[in-house]
């Protein structure tokens, strides 16, 4: 666990930006409500707002709160978020996409403010030793989806063996970071699409 005096600073960092992460029950909501064409106008719009603000943020133009500083130079987190919500939203089922897009809102969220507390959760940075998250937060993580798929079960009737495999991949998308040319792709884009995918097999089983 980190020292005493940086524990709660970083935790009250990362529950100011989940809060953040957490609009985006906006979009499962909007999609079991208003539809398939409705949510993906929606998305795609937020979307297209993105790419302006972060053109304007990454010219200096701009400061956007709750910006990491890692992401100073590099596009931000929400933009990722927005980009993977929409592909799950385009390529998979709605009741499928809605579960695989809640465990990135809330499973995600507690997985940063669990890793927010212990050390090494931050597996993303270039030159981190570590290859994956520490137990406790992946534990985290596992749980919180897993509760999602229960607890939405009964208007998603989406079957545990399936819900199981969806928890699972976003587990392992969250945990074990992907590196392309010695970049990590962000968690916020691969977290639902993976999910998504896990589902989509298993459903077919």
């Amino acid at each position: 666990m980190m020292a005493a005096e940086n524990w709660r600073a970083c935790l009250i960092r990362e529950i100011r930006r989940k809060a953040i992460h957490l609009t985006g029950l906006s979009v499962p909501i909007l999609l079991l409500k208003a539809g398939w064409c409705i949510t993906v106008w929606f998305v795609a719009t937020a979307l297209l707002v993105a790419v302006v603000l972060e053109t304007l943020r990454l010219r200096g133009m701009i400061r956007l709160p709750e910006v990491r500083e890692s992401e100073q130079g590099r596009v931000a987190g929400y933009f990722f978020y927005i980009s993977g919500c929409l592909l799950t939203v385009v390529l998979f089922s709605e009741v499928i996409a809605a579960l695989a897009i809640l465990m990135l809102c809330i499973g995600d969220a507690a997985s940063g403010i669990v890793g927010s507390v212990v050390v090494g959760s931050n597996v993303r940075d270039p030159g981190t030793p570590r290859k994956r998250k520490p137990r406790v937060v992946s534990a985290a993580m596992l749980t919180v989806c897993v509760l999602l798929g229960v607890l939405s079960s009964s208007f998603t009737h989406i079957p545990p063996h399936v819900y199981l495999a969806g928890a699972a991949g976003a587990t392992l998308a969250d945990s074990v970071p992907i590196f392309v040319k010695g970049r990590s792709v962000d968690d916020n884009f691969t977290i639902p699409l993976v999910a998504g995918a896990l589902m989509a097999g298993a459903s077919m089983l």
